[in-house]
């Protein structure tokens, strides 16, 4: 009777337990809808975040990267104009030196003529080769110095605008990895 009973109600059985399977199934694929829509949410969201902040960056590295240029191009400015008034200053230590081998023949030539004048009046025959020696000498030490001076400002003035330069890449690269 029993087994009459649970024949006759198999079929209902059955279906009663294909639709728990499918209601679970449904519930199970709806809960998988949601978390899909709620990771690829998250997913667009964190793009988006990421895009803005490399935007950020990109547009930060471009900033540091103009004033670095900048930089560089004022130190290149500011080494030509301290160069030309180097320059300026080695002309004119020039002429003072044209000026002073002037005065230093114009010396030796009264000398020689002094002498000359001493030795025709009897008191002896002249010596100016010391005099001529002493003369060139001074005269070559003068123009080593000048050329020494002015390579010397040179490196000076190079030195001086690598150092800024090198500051300045410095302070990119610092600046750069700061976040």
């Amino acid at each position: 009777m029993i087994g009459a009973a649970v024949k006759a109600h198999a079929w209902q059985l059955v279906a009663l337990g294909l639709a728990g399977l499918l209601l679970w199934q449904t519930l199970h694929r709806h809960a998988a809808e949601l978390d899909a829509a709620n990771t690829h949410a998250t997913l667009s969201s964190e793009r988006a975040a990421n895009e803005s902040n490399a935007r950020r960056q990109a547009e930060r590295y471009r900033t540091l990267e103009g004033n670095h240029r900048d930089d560089i191009a004022k130190i290149t400015a500011d080494a030509s104009t301290v160069n030309a008034a180097a320059v300026g200053d080695a002309i004119r230590a020039r002429a003072a030196h044209d000026r002073l081998q002037r005065d230093v023949a114009e010396f030796l030539t009264a000398h020689r003529v002094a002498a000359q004048a001493r030795a025709a009046a009897g008191d002896g025959a002249p010596d100016s080769a010391a005099l001529d020696l002493l003369a060139d000498l001074r005269r070559r030490a003068d123009e080593r110095a000048g050329e020494l001076a002015e390579i010397a400002d040179r490196a000076r003035i190079s030195g001086t605008a690598c150092e800024r330069a090198y500051d300045s890449a410095h302070a990119l690269s610092v600046a750069a990895q700061q976040p």
